[in-house]
């Protein structure tokens, strides 16, 4: 038990014990009083802290949150057992060995059964406040971690989106769409195929957004259709060269360590080149060459 429940028994113990000496005891002498603080603190610790145990034992085994029906018929049984034999004990160890008001022949054969009765309603009242106090416990703990999870699914949402969002500038969708416009008319087939790799370019994002890792193949793939939209953009004006190793070092666990098998973070190659443009270079009127090397 904690240290905070163990001092409560004790000022329980002791409130109790002046109750009953000054109330109660008519011979007021020193070994009276020693033996109504004995007999107090063993009720208040067997029945209080025995009590406490049960009730410990089973909001780690049987949590209310996980278990609650199996919870409750389990603790109606197990409070109904312990106290029955925990009030027992405490009354024959006060009637018959502290003030030997009985022999154990006495004792059992019903003569204290009222006591024992009364006795035994008083602890269920103590169990039924410890058991409800655990439950709201649990429930708040519970109810607490709910909206703890919610606030994290929805920052998690919300990162996700963020994400996605940055996952390709806003601009280049809408310079592409200018771009679509215009051949249209200037060069149909042209337009199909721009359409067909803006296609694919937001098909990847939209089915890599939730991977963590792709293969180096798979985004190099994606960065190549990304350049092509910015190379028909810019027609002659910028150009964009890959030089990809063939066999490149990286996962120990992959015997040919190919592209294909190396695994990179999704979408950390393609948003580098429409970076690169922010830096204010002019490739209408200077022609530029990006190269990416991936070695």
């Amino acid at each position: 038990m904690k240290r905070k429940n163990l001092i409560t028994l004790c000022w329980i113990s002791v409130a109790t014990s002046m109750i009953f000496f000054f109330g109660f005891t008519n011979d007021k002498t020193v070994e009276n009083f020693i033996l109504t603080v004995a007999v107090c603190f063993m009720y208040s610790f067997i029945l209080g802290a025995g009590n406490g145990l049960i009730n410990d034992y089973l909001n780690k085994k049987f949590p209310w949150s996980e278990a609650t029906t199996k919870r409750a018929i389990i603790s109606i049984i197990s409070i109904l057992v312990a106290n029955t034999i925990m009030v027992y004990f405490c009354n024959y160890i006060n009637f018959v060995i502290f003030q030997k008001a009985a022999t154990p022949e006495e004792y059992f054969s019903g003569k204290y059964g009222f006591v024992n009765w009364f006795t035994i309603n008083i602890a269920l009242l103590i169990s039924a406040f410890l058991h409800a106090k655990g439950f709201m416990e649990e429930l708040k703990k519970t109810s607490k971690k709910e909206v703890v999870e919610q606030k994290l699914i929805a920052k998690s949402a919300n990162a996700q989106f963020e994400s996605l969002k940055n996952q390709l500038d806003p601009h280049f969708l809408f310079n592409s769409l200018n771009v679509l416009s215009s051949l249209i008319d200037e060069n149909p087939k042209q337009a199909q195929k721009f359409t067909a790799s803006m296609s694919k370019i937001y098909r990847y994002v939209l089915e890599q957004k939730d991977k963590e890792l792709v293969t180096v193949e798979d985004e190099l793939e994606f960065a190549k259709t990304y350049c092509d939209l910015l190379k028909t953009r810019f027609e002659d004006s910028v150009d964009f060269v890959f030089d990809v190793k063939k066999m490149i070092t990286g996962d120990l666990s992959c015997r040919c360590h190919c592209s294909c098998c190396w695994r990179t973070a999704s979408s950390i190659i393609s948003p580098l080149h429409p970076n690169l443009w922010s830096l204010k270079f002019s490739p209408k009127t200077i022609r530029s060459v990006l190269k990416t090397t991936c070695r």
